[in-house]
């Protein structure tokens, strides 16, 4: 019983460490932004017959327009992006909680290109704008005007939270006729990979990899565009019924032709918390549902988890709190975990009465393992005892612990992040892992109490009593909102000790 214990918490710690060290802890190298000099408008363009492939204007051209340009970092609690202004692009896009580089290292990208009419094509990403940066607010701001009166304003904004982007473009004196394209590049992450496209267009969802497919070019029913890419995703959604969208080989995107449009890029894990509040978004801006959402793809534990959030969110919207929702989920589970938990409970305390005949029989055969092990399984089927009666209770439930562990861990509470002395339940709070590690002492030294004293008990009680300390460790930067779910566990594991150890301390007396 006491080795079914052990294998069972060296698991758990196990899993946990493996994961923290691995998973959220992989050095990346964050972008730098250059020192550039002052900002210089670009002569009028040649006129472009069609539209370039990235990559493609000379290199003797590029490098002259890069050392003039300017460049700005906006930031906030999930992302870093980087922005210049040749062209008014997108030149980093850091999303801190993955550490991953979404845009290649050394392309650019959110192009924009303008079609004339007479077959006319100026390519603005040869042109530095003239630039204003709002720090408060969040946004850049770029502005080009040709000699004809044709002005173009690029606004780039994000909010406090998230890992989203708005981009507003206005197009003032567009030509008759005239139209735009916004592109993206399909190079995604530091290494320039490509990805699934995506696309939602008249309410269904299309993947390149179902049968049907992706189109080359969509009309005015498309609503975003996107590129799925191991486990994360890059999609630019149309706040405004666009003229259409179009898949390049190297580049893919929006075309349109009105005076103002407004585009949400949203470049992050393929999460459902975060998606959901992108998707919340635009559906108070559009009135429509995006299924944003249903971009993600998922396996068996990646529908579990979005299953756990779909429950948390259920009861944060009956309760009005992430806290409280934490709680009450947790409490839930541990109900239903309930008898699995008194299964365990119930062969532990049929263990240690076996224990004083266990340890004659191994004290008669002491120099016959072999024999010892076989009367040791005739006392067990005589007692009506499966030896892994105890243990399997215990691990039984770690694929749901591990999963809800997951869950909390990536989800994003920004809707109503405060909890009691709780700021915010995304981010580590210290009080909270200290009042953990005092419960979790008191919960071991409870479990502990009222068991025979002796050499292998007597050790396991003094490993469990830095049980705590390792918790503390493991937890010490992951969001208060896990630490909350862990708390509320431990509190229940601890009343459910106390029971059983009143429980026990009742039958000795009557013994």
């Amino acid at each position: 019983m006491e080795k079914n214990l052990i294998v069972a918490i060296v698991l758990s710690v196990g899993i946990l460490v493996v994961y923290n060290i691995f998973v959220l802890n992989r050095p990346t190298v964050p972008p730098q932004v250059q020192e550039t000099g002052p900002v210089v408008e670009e002569e009028k363009p040649p006129e472009i017959r069609e539209i370039p492939e990235v990559g493609e204007m000379p290199v003797e051209e590029r490098v002259p327009l890069l050392q003039r340009a300017q460049e700005f970092v906006l930031e906030n609690n999930q992302l870093k992006i980087v922005l210049t202004s040749q062209g008014g692009r997108i030149k980093s896009w850091y999303e801190k909680k993955s550490k991953r580089e979404l845009i290649k290292e050394g392309t650019l990208t959110l192009d924009l290109k303008l079609s004339l009419p007479g077959a006319t094509m100026i390519d603005l990403n040869r042109i530095v704008f003239r630039s204003r940066l709002e720090e408060e607010a969040k946004r850049v701001t770029f502005n080009w005007r040709n000699e004809e009166g044709l002005e173009v304003v690029k606004t780039f904004e994000i909010p406090l939270s998230g890992s989203q982007g708005l981009v507003t473009l206005r197009i003032n004196n567009l030509p008759l006729g005239g139209e735009y394209y916004l592109l993206w590049q399909k190079a995604t992450g530091r290494e320039g990979e490509g990805g699934e496209q995506l696309a939602f267009s008249s309410g269904d969802i299309l993947e390149q990899e179902f049968k049907e497919g992706v189109r080359r070019s969509y009309g005015r029913e498309i609503k975003w565009m996107g590129i799925r890419a191991k486990k994360y995703l890059i999609i630019l959604a149309s706040l405004r019924p666009p003229r259409g969208g179009v898949f390049q080989s190297t580049l893919w995107g929006f075309k349109d032709s009105q005076t103002k449009s407004q585009w949400i890029v949203y470049g992050g894990p393929q999460s459902y918390s975060e998606l959901r509040l992108v998707n919340k978004q635009i559906r108070e801006i559009t009135g429509e549902d995006y299924h944003l959402t249903d971009a993600i793809k998922l396996g068996i534990f990646g529908h579990l988890s979005v299953g756990l959030q779909r429950g948390l969110i259920f009861l944060y919207e009956l309760t009005g709190n992430y806290g409280l929702a934490i709680i009450l989920l947790t409490l839930i589970i541990q109900g239903i975990m309930l008898p699995l938990t008194f299964k365990q409970y119930e062969s532990m305390q049929k263990m240690s009465l076996i224990q004083p005949e266990i340890q004659a029989v191994q004290k008669k055969f002491k120099g016959d393992p072999r024999a010892m092990q076989a009367e040791i399984m005739k006392v067990y089927k005589k007692n009506k005892i499966n030896p892994m009666g105890g243990c399997l209770p215990m691990l039984l439930p770690f694929p749901v612990i591990i999963v809800l562990y997951r869950s909390l861990l990536d989800f994003n509470f920004s809707e109503n992040p405060s909890f009691l002395w709780i700021k915010d339940l995304g981010k580590p709070n210290i009080p909270l892992l200290l009042v953990l590690g005092v419960l979790m002492f008191l919960q071991q030294r409870v479990s502990q109490k009222g068991r025979p004293a002796g050499g292998q008990q007597e050790g396991m009680a003094k490993m469990m009593q830095f049980f705590p300390i390792f918790i503390i460790v493991i937890l010490w930067s992951l969001p208060s909102g896990v630490m909350l779910y862990w708390f509320t566990s431990t509190l229940i594991s601890l009343l459910q000790n106390l029971l059983i150890a009143r429980k026990r301390a009742v039958v000795q007396v009557k013994t």
